[in-house]
């Protein structure tokens, strides 16, 4: 009897150690992400006269998910994205700023959820909606306050990520992820009157490190 007890007990307590490791449901994150941008285009790479210049921005915003298993799920974040892309043409720095909201909607992999480091990593699509863009100097005085007209309100991409997944408890996570995304679609708009004829298609691009605090429901 004695033994059918202990053996109960034992069963009792690595079911509930299970459930409380386990990162089944629902879950809420913040996040941020400090990233270089880019604006890819094949002219303007091959332009002698013009060179583009390393431009660091950041995006940050909000996210859920639900995981169907301990190491599988799906989640989607809304971020805002400041873009662009700096240029030295002629020795005169300027900068292209291009705003964006991001929604992507990722499948997402945690490799083992009862232990305090995971590797974590996610895949999947994204559309980006332009807010804003404008021409701004070196020093960050504005030269043309609205460049919208030249961008396309909509592009669509992919983004990946992968890193580390630290428990702080049995609900609070921190995570600490590389991060890229690349648009597919063209992000100047061709139908622009200015839209030089045959100009190369542009295209967005970020990498960063992104920091996140998961929280399970």
């Amino acid at each position: 009897m004695k033994k059918i007890l202990v053996t109960g007990l034992v069963m009792t307590a690595l079911l509930m150690n299970k459930q409380v490791n386990a990162q089944k449901g629902f879950y809420v994150n913040v996040r941020g992400t400090p990233q270089f941008t880019f604006l890819q285009n094949k002219d303007d790479r091959d332009n002698i006269s013009l060179h583009q210049r390393a431009t660091f921005n950041a995006n940050f915003g909000v996210g859920a998910g639900y995981n169907f298993t301990d190491n599988l799920g799906i989640g989607t974040d809304v971020l805002y994205s400041l873009q662009g892309q700096s240029y030295k043409i002629n020795n005169i720095n300027t900068n292209q700023k291009i705003n964006y909201v991001k929604v992507p909607v990722y499948f997402t992999y945690l490799s083992n959820s009862s232990a305090n480091v995971s590797f974590i990593g996610k895949i999947g699509p994204q559309v980006s909606f332009l807010t804003s863009s404008k021409l701004t100097d070196d020093n960050g005085h504005t030269l043309k306050s609205d460049t919208k007209d030249l961008y396309k309100n909509v592009t669509f991409g992919g983004m990946a990520a992968a890193g580390a997944q630290f428990k702080l408890d049995k609900k609070l996570y921190i995570t600490y992820m590389a991060r890229f995304d690349y648009d597919f679609t063209n992000a100047e708009d061709h139908n622009n009157r200015f839209y030089p004829a045959n100009r190369a298609k542009t295209y967005n691009m970020t990498t960063g490190i992104e920091v996140g605090l998961k929280y399970m429901l």
